[in-house]
């Protein structure tokens, strides 16, 4: 059988990278899918994929920054699909700045996606999956939230902040059989790249070099991860982060970081770093 037969499952950031191919995961698994992004139209592209593959799923234009959005979008899922069993938390940005000299706006608009929006998530699917006898919960956090570098102050706090916070729910949530895990990418093959996304040269080349397996990760190796986590075969897992990184974490070397890299590529870096998720 299907690891996520019948589950019904939200994935934030479901609109592209990661999100998309968790979702479409999700759905080649058994669970019926609500798909939601900030990006409306590429939200509804992913549930079209899922739906004439076979599965189901919907499109729910959502901001995870917003409290009333997060309440709203669990509020459909329950109508929808009558509860919530597996909710990916997965949405987040990226700005390059510096501590010194960086906009505040930046700080704050990282801080309210990255770590405020995974909160007001956690407080919104709770209570579906409290009343469905428990669930799943897994958060996309990052090899930045496990280590540090320069150029992008505001996405490693908010990285560390979401590891911390996913072990603080899965303490809370233990006893309503709520399990809470996190997984944290290294440099994944996504259209967070930009003009390098799927190019060899790059993504096995500058990018690759950081990662013991000698080139970036790709989406679906991070929904294949996920989907175990939300599924029963990890029913005896939960308060751990689990790094799917190509070994990026497990030594330091040259491209590992943006603040490691020679400068034609720590601009390049920098470019890609203020891209969308």
């Amino acid at each position: 059988m299907a690891m996520l037969q019948g589950q019904r499952a939200i994935v934030t950031g479901g609109g592209s990278g990661i999100g998309r191919a968790t979702a479409k995961r999700f759905a080649s698994e058994g669970a019926r899918v609500c798909v939601a992004d900030l990006d409306g139209a590429t939200a509804e592209s992913v549930a079209k994929e899922i739906d004439e593959a076979g599965g189901e799923a919907f499109a729910l234009r959502t901001d995870v920054s917003s409290v009333e959005a997060n309440d709203a979008m669990v509020a459909a899922v329950v109508d929808r699909f009558g509860g919530v069993d597996v909710a990916y938390l997965n949405a987040g940005i990226a700005e390059a700045s510096t501590i010194l000299d960086g906009d505040l706006d930046v700080w704050n608009r990282v801080l309210a996606v990255n770590l405020s929006g995974v909160f007001f998530g956690l407080r919104a699917v709770a209570p579906a999956m409290i009343a469905a006898g428990g669930g799943s919960i897994v958060i996309t956090a990052s090899v930045a939230g496990l280590r540090g570098g320069a150029g992008m102050p505001s996405y490693y706090a908010t990285k560390h902040g979401v590891v911390g916070l996913m072990k603080a729910a899965a303490t809370e949530f233990a006893e309503q059989k709520i399990r809470v895990n996190a997984v944290c990418p290294g440099v994944i093959d996504t259209p967070i790249l930009g003009p390098v996304h799927g190019v060899k040269e790059i993504t096995e080349g500058i990018l690759g070099r950081g990662h013991l397996l000698g080139r970036v990760g790709q989406a679906p190796e991070v929904a294949a991860l996920v989907a175990f986590l939300a599924s029963d075969q990890s029913a005896f897992i939960t308060g751990a982060a689990y790094p799917v990184d190509g070994g990026m974490t497990a030594a330091v070397g040259i491209g590992s970081g943006p603040g490691d890299v020679d400068p034609e590529t720590a601009e390049l870096l920098e470019k890609m770093l203020q891209r969308e998720r």
